[in-house]
């Protein structure tokens, strides 16, 4: 009988599976780690602009020709002239200005007269005075200021100066002998120049364009111990307070301009502002003469013809917002009437009319304009040639012309909302908002300084 063989029964079990919670903590984290990189690598970070004061102002050179009431003084006698005064001195009626000799004077300093040019302890004083309340006072944004402290010395060095000079004078001339000078006294009230340049009896109806080039100008300057003959103008007066500049300018500037009566003005020469009365008048296809009337300022500027200025365009003040956070949307201007709100969920809206009923449509209200009775509505939902009915009214109208309203994206609530702005001026990287009903955004509100890179809702982080 054979052997039976054993067999033996093997059977393989199922392992039972352990969750390794490390495992899964960290393929979470990987994931995040990726979705971020990804999302870091495709978004462009959401960029904000805090809202602030600014200005716009735009100014526009020019030369303007000065216009002014003058009246030249010629030599009574052959000789040689020296004056009393330094120029644009103010002179009164009588008063000696200049004289005119025989032979040359020698108004050399004398040792003696050195210690006479030094100042007495009151000006010294008057002087120290007037540098301590500057620099107790000084501000950066009045720094203009160091120009009225530089001629407040400089003025009161000249008055010492100028009287010991013409001190001098009296006492060569008087050396010399009666007869041998004769004294010029000024005939009128006025400002005393040096200079003349046959331009003096020329009024501003009487200024051509050849007048506007410099490259021809001459002028004759009298000077200390000048020879002169009888008859030969020496000085000349600057009388009245009113004077004028002409100025030519183009077309677009002119334009521009013809709805003011005054402008603000620059003189370059000190950097002085100062309000001129404007009056413009049109020469040809191109060319306009702008007429500045100004009362005050003669004195410093009595010795120019020409005068470099600035005038001042435009200079508007507001909140300055980046060109880049403005976008523009379009809108419905139509009765507040038809403006409604839905008792459900408390949006606006309109109801429109169509097949004889009405049914309510949600629309963004951007602005309403109580004076005018006006609301400006989004246009997204809303085609052209919708009818819109009012409120328990059979009254209706069809909604047509739009309008193209600016605004930002404010961001202070978490997420896009677009405000309405109204913009009074801009420059090429600047908007400045203005006064009107559009403008909803304030001082220091926060907006997306990227609007193109939002859309209305956004979740901004």
């Amino acid at each position: 009988m054979g052997v039976r063989k054993k067999t033996t029964d093997i059977r393989t079990y199922q392992r039972k599976w352990n969750m390794n919670i490390g495992v899964i903590l960290f393929a979470v984290i990987l994931v995040y780690v990726i979705v971020e990189i990804l999302l870091s690598v495709t978004n462009r970070p959401t960029a904000y602009y805090e809202v602030g004061e600014g200005a716009i102002v735009k100014n526009v050179s020019y030369t303007g020709f000065a216009v002014r009431s003058e009246e030249t003084v010629a030599s009574t006698k052959d000789g040689y002239l020296n004056f009393f005064k330094p120029e644009e001195s103010k002179l009164a009626k009588g008063q000696s200005v200049c004289a005119v000799s025989d032979d040359k004077l020698d108004l050399s300093s004398k040792e003696e007269d050195a210690g006479e040019s030094q100042l007495t302890d009151d000006e010294k004083r008057q002087l120290l005075s007037s540098v301590r309340t500057f620099v107790d006072n000084y501000r950066e944004s009045s720094f203009s200021e160091v120009y009225s402290v530089k001629n407040t010395v400089q003025n009161l060095y000249d008055k010492k100066t100028d009287q010991n000079k013409a001190d001098r004078m009296s006492a060569t001339l008087g050396e010399q002998g009666e007869g041998s000078y004769t004294l010029c006294q000024s005939p009128k009230d006025g400002i005393l120049v040096y200079e003349t340049d046959g331009y003096e009896d020329v009024t501003i109806d009487k200024v051509t364009d050849k007048m506007f080039d410099k490259s021809g100008y001459k002028r004759a300057e009298s000077r200390e111990n000048q020879k002169v003959s009888e008859g030969d103008d020496i000085y000349k007066l600057v009388t009245g307070e009113e004077w004028y500049l002409v100025v030519r300018m183009d077309a677009d500037t002119a334009e521009s301009l013809l709805k003011r009566s005054s402008v603000t003005i620059r003189f370059l020469k000190d950097d002085e502002e100062m309000v001129a009365g404007l009056q413009i008048e049109k020469k040809d296809k191109d060319t306009y003469y702008a007429y500045l009337t100004l009362d005050s300022g003669l004195v410093r500027y009595a010795a120019d013809r020409y005068q470099d200025i600035e005038i001042q365009i435009e200079n508007v003040n507001g909140l300055k917002i980046p060109k880049s956070a403005v976008v523009k949307k379009t809108c419905y201007q139509v009765p507040s009437e038809y403006v409604v709100s839905n008792g459900e969920t408390g949006e606006q809206g309109v109801l429109i009319y169509e097949d004889g009923k009405t049914r309510f449509q949600a629309a963004e209200v951007y602005y309403t304009d109580t004076q005018k009775n006006l609301v400006c509505i989004d246009a997204k939902d809303l085609p052209a040639g919708t009818v819109i009915q009012m409120q328990n009214s059979n009254n209706t109208r069809s909604l047509t012309d739009t309008i193209r309203q600016s605004g930002v994206y404010e961001a202070g609530s978490g997420y896009a909302v677009f405000t309405s702005i109204d913009i009074a001026a801009k420059n090429e990287d600047y908007y400045i908002t203005g006064n009107g009903v559009a403008n909803q955004i304030s001082n220091y509100d926060r907006i997306v300084l990227n609007a193109k890179d939002v859309k209305d809702d956004d979740i901004l982080v």
